[in-house]
């Protein structure tokens, strides 16, 4: 009889065991976090309302929009798949001039009458960007076509003689492309105007640069490629009428409410901003790896403001980000999460690029994934703990 309910015993943890093992697949569950007792400094902790915006506001919105219709660098060649985002202040959309245009804003905006909004991409063919080729694009979004025409023949000079590009090129299927570069330089720029936008392609190829090789039937065939390829996918657009800019929400699901606010010291970072999927890419340092990982997790929206925000499909998917956000290599190390916050996960970097913050945290609730940086230890730890204070208030 004993051995009987032994035996019985033994079947049950076995199939207790068992079933553990067959659930296997869902996510282990958050942690309980005391939110009260998070270190979260000066930061806000609650979600907002986010109101109507301005005129200029809603123009950067809508440029930020036209992001997931600027193809990736390496959508065009997949050479060019490295980004080298270098923090969170950066983001794509602009309404002033962009510095890869090399103009000031007044000589800008001189150039550009009708102009609504613009969007840049840059890829490299290499992480070393001192032997790597340069992919650029820079879309702009004007009120009609006939101001898309007379800003490209605006600029294409006046962005020539700022690159030092002295000789015109023609780009054979092209005819209507502004090109130029300097006979001896691998450099090319190209400005051309189609419907509503001009799409701004530059090439650089610093290798051949160095060693003081050029081919410029190459730097042709990639600037119509590159030129084909945006144009295409812009015609998927549908810009929003001038007259309804101010009436088109800045926030979808309340996805920028739940985003931790920037502090006043990040005043000089360019503002926050919202993109689906398809322009959160444009600001990964992995876009490959990204691009998959997006698919598996089943992101939807992006918000940067004071970190990045990222709502995936559900919370193994959020999860999946967070452990490949979080992943170590040989410039990173872990460090400790921040007090009564044991889920987030941080690390240092300890590679030599100045420009790349030290410290970096990522954590995970519910459905979203929380990313950071700062140069200051104590400031990342805050961060976090207020991003996820925010996320485990709101509704």
């Amino acid at each position: 009889m004993r051995r009987s309910l032994r035996t019985l015993a033994a079947g049950i943890v076995a199939m207790s065991v068992g079933a553990a093992g067959c659930g296997s697949d869902s996510p282990p569950p958050t942690p309980v976090v005391d939110v009260s007792q998070l270190d979260v400094g000066s930061y806000a902790t609650a979600a907002r309302e986010i109101g109507k915006p301005g005129l200029d506001r809603a123009r950067l919105s809508e440029g930020q929009r036209l992001g997931s219709f600027v193809p990736l660098p390496m959508d065009i060649d997949p050479r060019f798949s490295h980004q080298l985002i270098s923090d969170v202040s950066t983001t794509r959309g602009f309404i002033e001039a962009v510095y890869k245009l090399e103009l000031s804003d007044e000589n800008f905006r001189a150039a550009t009458p009708g102009f609504t909004a613009g969007f840049y991409s840059l890829g490299y063919s290499d992480s070393d960007v001192l032997i790597a080729t340069a992919l650029e694009n820079t879309v702009m979004l004007f009120s009609d076509t006939q101001s898309a025409i007379r800003a490209a023949a605006a600029l294409a000079p006046a962005v020539a003689a700022r690159n030092g590009l002295s000789d015109a090129v023609s780009l054979g299927r092209h005819q209507d492309a502004l090109a130029f570069w300097k006979p001896g330089t691998q450099k090319l720029q190209a400005l051309q105007a189609s419907g509503q936008y001009v799409i701004y392609t530059k090439i650089t190829d610093h290798a051949k640069i160095t060693l003081d090789i050029t081919d410029l039937p190459a730097m042709v065939a990639l600037a119509e490629h590159s030129l084909d390829t945006v144009a295409a996918k812009l015609r998927e657009f549908r810009p929003t009428p001038s007259e309804r800019l101010t009436d088109t929400p800045l926030d979808q699901d309340g996805m920028l409410g739940r985003s931790l606010p920037r502090p006043n010291e990040d005043g000089w970072r360019n503002p926050p901003g919202l993109y689906d999927r398809a322009g959160a890419l444009h600001m990964s340092n992995d876009p490959v790896r990204d691009k998959k990982l997006f698919e598996e997790a089943g992101v939807d929206w992006m918000a940067n403001n004071a970190g990045r925000l990222y709502r995936a499909e559900d919370s193994k998917g959020a999860q999946l980000i967070r452990d490949s956000h979080s992943a170590l290599n040989k410039i990173r190390r872990r460090i400790d999460s921040p007090k009564n916050l044991p889920d987030a996960r941080c690390d240092e970097f300890r590679g030599k690029d100045s420009l790349v913050a030290r410290f970096h945290c990522v954590a995970s609730y519910d459905r979203y994934t929380a990313e950071v940086w700062s140069d200051q230890l104590i400031d990342v730890h805050q961060r976090i703990s207020a991003q996820y204070a925010i996320l485990t208030k709101a509704k």
